[in-house]
């Protein structure tokens, strides 16, 4: 075969001992200081050759610039290893002039990571040290390689002209020395795990039978085995840009988890996702993937809760800090979750609306019995009362406070809040046996003259005076006691034409047009 263009690298393998970092000698080769200290090797003396540098590297991997120091030669320098062998040679372009004089020859040019010349004053002392072989490595600009090996290559030195005094050759042409490897290989060492686009980390499979061979045609760099070719990574069927290649039955997650790619039968599939708002992307066991936060369990991209949310409160911490509708189940209840609405935006957030009133001509009527306002009644738009059973297990599982936001005819805004607010069960009457201290900007605390008092509507008279039934008086139920102190607060009495409540406020209209309570568990500051 005739050859074309060579692109030729000579290696010469090293069967002897010892190791240095590539930090230890300066890179004229001249100069490796008096105080060198050494990284890999609890010895005093430079590595000898590529294979002595492998034997005694604890990484096993001697690829690239090391630093070696023949036996009798005068300085330590560098030199490039590929593996164990120590490359004396490359030439792959003319960007360096191999045209040159014996001075050049003797002492070497070039580059040691790309071409150049190792030196032939340096190859003497390294190739008089034991018995070394010589392999050539050739490729056309067809894009064949191949190789040749010599089983012993030595010369001697300057005063014999260099002269190559041993080459253990068996062929005697070029073309039947060489061995040739087909387009898109590089001869190389035989690996019974070979890397391929199906197993592209060539540990899956490791099936591949070297028998006696030791060196073969292997797939280059960013190459990988495609049935019996080589192909770019790039061309695989499940190469994905920035990952590499996906192996068969793997899936890959995005470092944001918004897409999962997987590899099946060679054949990429990639879905775009997000995590669900109670799921966090991270990476456990090795896997990334959309995880579930605490309280909370599911797939990741659907996160239903397992927590017991007691009250807004903790829809807020937990679940959502979005105002709206919401399953809660108060400890101590007996029906279980109902829906409530939070409120999650004023003064902190974190409140239970229990009742809300507003002046709309659809607007929901308050005049109702004692198990409707035991039950709770209406819609957050048109108005509602969440119920005298809820209020009483919501606020007897700790201490919880209450806020008053009023409107006014005037269209002035104020509230009053309290620092404690409960209520008794059924058998006490729903009675308000809780009412701490009053702040706010409604002027007036009015609510307090219904503290201890218990509950009535239309159809059950509870309040303080016996001659008049306050609730069935004015369509509401409510904590009425004495007649006259229905005037000083009725958030629930009945529907006119331009009111819905009354707080007494002596700087401006007691008549409201708009009431919300809520209750949250009393913040400590």
């Amino acid at each position: 075969m005739e050859l074309e263009r060579k692109l030729c690298r000579i290696f010469v393998l090293c069967l002897l001992a010892a190791q240095r970092s590539s930090e230890e000698v300066t890179q004229d080769n001249t100069n490796p200081g008096s105080d060198t200290s050494y990284f890999f090797y609890q010895d005093q003396s430079y590595p000898r050759d590529c294979k002595d540098i492998l034997d005694q590297c604890s990484t096993k991997n001697a690829t690239g610039a090391q630093v070696i120091q023949p036996n009798g030669y005068d300085a330590p320098f560098w030199i490039f290893c590929s593996g164990d062998w120590t490359v004396i040679q490359r030439r792959s372009d003319s960007l360096i002039d191999f045209s040159r004089g014996w001075d050049d020859y003797r002492d070497g040019f070039g580059f040691i990571n790309a071409n150049h010349w190792l030196g032939n004053k340096k190859l003497a002392h390294l190739t008089n040290q034991k018995t070394y072989e010589l392999r050539i490595d050739i490729g056309t600009e067809s894009g064949l390689t191949g190789f040749i090996s010599y089983g012993s290559f030595r010369i001697i030195d300057e005063f014999s002209d260099y002269s190559l005094v041993s080459v253990g050759r068996s062929n005697d042409t070029l073309e039947s020395a060489v061995t040739w490897c087909p387009a898109n290989t590089i001869p190389g060492s035989c690996n019974r795990c070979i890397a391929t686009c199906a197993d592209p980390s060539g540990i899956v499979d490791c099936s591949n039978d070297c028998g006696d061979i030791q060196q073969t045609c292997i797939c280059p760099p960013n190459y990988l085995m495609n049935g019996t070719n080589c192909i770019r990574q790039e061309d695989c069927g499940c190469y994905k840009e920035g990952q590499g290649v996906i192996a068969d039955g793997v899936s890959y997650m995005a470092a944001d988890c918004s897409e999962r790619c997987s590899c099946s039968s060679g054949v990429l599939t990639c879905v775009s996702q997000s995590c669900a708002q109670d799921a966090t992307c991270k990476e456990v066991n090795g896997v990334r993937d959309c995880i579930c936060n605490e309280g909370f369990e599911g797939d990741g991209l659907i996160c239903p809760s397992i927590r017991i949310n007691r009250d807004c409160y903790d829809i807020m911490r937990y679940v959502s800090t979005e105002s709206g509708e919401y399953s809660i189940t108060p400890s101590g209840g007996t029906d279980g979750s109902f829906n409530v609405h939070c409120n999650m935006t004023i003064d902190g957030g974190g409140w239970t609306v229990i009742q809300r009133r507003v002046l709309i001509s659809s607007r929901q009527d308050f005049n109702q019995d004692w198990d409707t306002y035991k039950s709770g009644f209406g819609s957050y738009s048109r108005g509602f009362w969440i119920g005298n059973e809820q209020i009483h297990h919501l606020t007897n599982q700790g201490d919880y406070e209450l806020r008053i936001d009023m409107v006014n005819q005037d269209h002035s805004a104020y509230y009053a809040k309290y620092d404690l607010f409960r209520i008794n069960a059924e058998s006490d009457k729903y009675k308000m046996s809780g009412l701490g201290s009053f702040t706010g900007t409604a002027g007036y605390n009015a609510l307090s003259y219904h503290h201890n008092e218990y509950f009535s509507t239309p159809d059950r008279d509870y309040d303080d005076y016996s001659s008049y039934h306050i609730a069935d008086n004015y369509d509401s139920g409510w904590w009425y006691g004495y007649y006259y102190y229905y005037y000083y607060c009725d958030l629930n009495w009945m529907y006119n034409d331009d009111d819905v409540g009354y707080w007494y406020n002596p700087s401006g209209s007691n008549y409201l047009i708009y009431t919300e309570m809520k209750i949250r568990p009393r913040q400590t500051n």
